[in-house]
């Protein structure tokens, strides 16, 4: 892992093409536009799904035919790292493993988990707010199934070793298939006990060292992440001793960041900043400010006040945020997540909307950028793709807000067009990913230390692990211009510095530096 990392994360079906299967499209926007600029491809799942964004999969060893086939994924994996998801909690109600246990015949009939009654489940922590245990009239009578995320959601039985052993050979499928990183969707989840929060156990922990220890001895090079969107400190435990996962999501950042910009005070960001541990070599946070989900507000717990939360989520609301509920350990009814594009979500501040949509987006994703960890960018941050309301009501979910499909020949057209939105964002989200591909000091590894600038500014200090470069990451993180005194950042007078972003060299002997509202600087001692 290096600076060079850069991940991108996209349905194989966002560009669409007619007569041509979207998996060898995703193939031609990549071959033509991204090649050389991101090397790891997060597909989300690609395998045929009942529901929930393809996250209720009904066959694990199979790519959804609408997609392409696993020649057009191999095909991709010979030019870049492929990242999949290994949904490990559940499959759909409509798969033939399911299906096997309705029948009480065939392989599958013992994978679900069941008890035998109906039990008090408020204690149980969940995302989702309906009722935990479902009825499915089986060949043997009603059973009672645990499901955690939906009714077509059902969850597996990880006490019975089959089911282990049928995910062991589910990786070495897809290893065979050329993926690289396995994303364990909802992990934190796969192991229960009914007197417990059926949530970061033990065991739970035990299953990942198992796959872990699995990949090093078949696949030394591949990785495993783990998706867990949680408070930041249970979000740590999934590194455990460096023998868990390779990666994990860095689930605070992107609310922190936009908190942040649209509150106009690095304040909780900076205290939050100071107190995370880096990250032990060939270890890494994945840093992301949107995804195909919504924006989390979980990993908001414990570090912003619950009022400043309740401020953030009426902004949103404003912009044109929908919610995602789930219910808390009191049975109260609590947004889990906020269901908004990332362009939208910078459409103002506390104080409404305003001009400056275009310098929030681009200061948030360098702030993102710079950060210690591996960058993510969800396809639709490099179109600023705006909230899709025609598809939020003819699905009814709030999740397809940010779930839009493109027409590639459209994108390609806009692409051409100079002056259009997504001409303009993209060229600009490139430009700053070309720029931190160069810079060793922004090493996923590389040294990071939050520097204390006033509550106008957010400031990190970047240190190459050989020592050679350092790089002040500095963001005006307000609608106003502001002055940053210069000797707040500690730029020796005997070295030549210059701003990455504008190529300007920075004069020493200055006492201020004048930014601008939302403008950035990534001051360097080495180019």
């Amino acid at each position: 892992m290096n600076e060079k990392d850069i991940l991108l994360i996209t349905y194989a079906d966002t560009l669409k093409l007619k007569n041509k299967k979207p998996l060898k499209v995703l193939n031609d926007f990549l071959e033509v536009y991204i090649k050389k600029i991101i090397n790891i491809i997060h597909i989300l799942p690609f395998y045929p799904s009942s529901s929930d964004g393809g996250f209720a999969i009904t066959d694990f060893f199979k790519i959804d035919n609408r997609h392409g086939s696993w020649n057009d994924l191999q095909e991709l994996s010979n030019k870049y790292k492929i990242m999949s998801d290994v949904v490990l909690n559940h499959a759909s109600s409509k798969s033939k493993w399911f299906k096997s246990f309705l029948e009480n015949n065939g392989e599958g009939k013992d994978f679900f988990l069941t008890v035998e009654k109906e039990f008090n489940t408020q204690h149980i922590v969940r995302a989702r707010s309906h009722k935990l245990l479902q009825k499915f009239k089986t060949k043997d009578g009603n059973k009672i199934v645990w499901c955690t995320f939906s009714r077509d959601q059902v969850d597996f039985n990880f006490k019975n070793p089959k089911v282990l052993l049928a995910f062991i050979k589910l990786i070495l499928f897809l290893n065979n298939k050329g993926v690289k990183i396995y994303r364990f969707d909802a992990v934190a989840f796969v192991w229960k006990r009914q007197e417990t929060s059926c949530i970061n156990l033990d065991q739970t922990h035990a299953i990942i060292r198992l796959f872990r220890t699995l990949l090093n001895f078949t696949d030394s090079e591949s990785k495993i992440v783990t998706e867990t969107n949680l408070p930041f400190r249970e979000n740590l435990s999934y590194f455990g001793n460096s023998d868990e996962a390779h990666i994990i999501y860095n689930f605070s950042l992107s609310p922190l960041i936009i908190n942040t910009l649209i509150k106009g005070s690095s304040e909780a960001f900076r205290r939050w900043s100071m107190s995370i541990p880096p990250a032990k070599d060939n270890n890494s946070y994945l840093n992301f400010l949107a995804t195909h989900d919504g924006i989390g507000i979980r990993p908001l717990e414990g570090i912003i006040k619950s009022e400043d939360i309740d401020i953030l989520l009426n902004a949103l609301k404003k912009f044109g945020s929908k919610f995602t509920y789930r219910k808390d350990k009191n049975n109260k009814k609590t947004i889990y997540e906020a269901n908004i594009s990332l362009f939208d979500a910078f459409s103002g501040t506390i104080k409404g909307k305003d001009n400056y949509s275009y310098h929030r987006f681009y200061c948030a994703h360098a702030m993102m950028l710079s950060f210690e960890g591996i960058p993510g960018f969800y396809i639709h941050s490099l179109f600023g793709t705006k909230n899709n309301l025609n598809l939020l009501r003819k699905t009814g979910i709030n999740r397809a807000i940010n779930r839009s499909t493109y027409d590639y020949k459209y994108i390609v057209e806009m692409l051409k067009i100079n002056n259009s939105h997504i001409s303009k964002v993209f060229s600009n989200i490139i430009n700053l990913i070309q720029i931190r591909k160069k810079q060793t000091a922004f090493n996923p590894n590389a040294t990071q230390y939050t520097l204390d600038l006033g509550n106008e500014f957010f400031g990190i200090w970047r240190q190459s692990i050989n020592r050679k470069q350092s790089i002040f990451a500095i963001y005006n993180i307000t609608n106003k211009a502001r002055k940053l005194n210069i000797n707040k950042i500690n730029i020796l007078n005997f070295e030549s510095w210059i701003d990455l972003v504008s190529h300007n060299t920075i004069q020493t002997k200055r006492t201020f530096l004048n930014f601008s509202p939302y403008q950035f600087m990534w001051i360097t001692n080495k180019i």
